[in-house]
């Protein structure tokens, strides 16, 4: 049996006139694809602002400016069959370098099995995670 616990995670919203940038993910059981805001966990003694910009080095080698605090959602989920509990602080930014707003795909550096991250066209309705996240994108 695998010991369950709460999450506390950081992530940013980010925008590019009508696009988001976002990681795509697959749930194998639902058969459903989704998208997920990029960011990541936050460690021991680390302010959910220093999480957020420690990932974004860490997966993109990318500095975030205009960083905001807009929403704490909780987010309890099931992914390939598997309950998840997460505390999510979540951003608005932009990026320092204009050259993240190049058109393509951003592999995530420090986990390569997490793939890329992409800007993609926001649809009203689409999968995006954590729960929550899509009402924001709207402000």
């Amino acid at each position: 049996m695998h010991k369950k616990r709460i999450r506390p995670i950081a992530g940013a919203i980010i925008k590019n006139k009508n696009k988001i940038f976002v990681g795509a993910g697959y749930d194998d059981i639902k058969q459903e694809k989704f998208y997920r805001i990029m960011g990541g966990g936050i460690k021991f003694r680390e302010t959910a602002l220093q999480a957020l910009k420690r990932e974004f080095r860490e997966e993109f080698v990318a500095e975030l400016i205009n960083i905001k605090l807009i929403k704490i959602v909780e987010n309890i989920f099931v992914f390939n069959g598997n309950y998840g509990h997460e505390i999510c602080y979540i951003y608005k930014a932009d990026f320092k370098d204009k050259k993240m707003y190049e058109d393509k795909k951003y592999p995530v550096l420090d986990r390569p099995e997490a793939g890329c991250a992409e800007w993609v066209e926001y649809k009203k309705g689409m999968r995006l995670y954590p729960q929550g996240a899509e009402e924001l994108i709207k402000k």
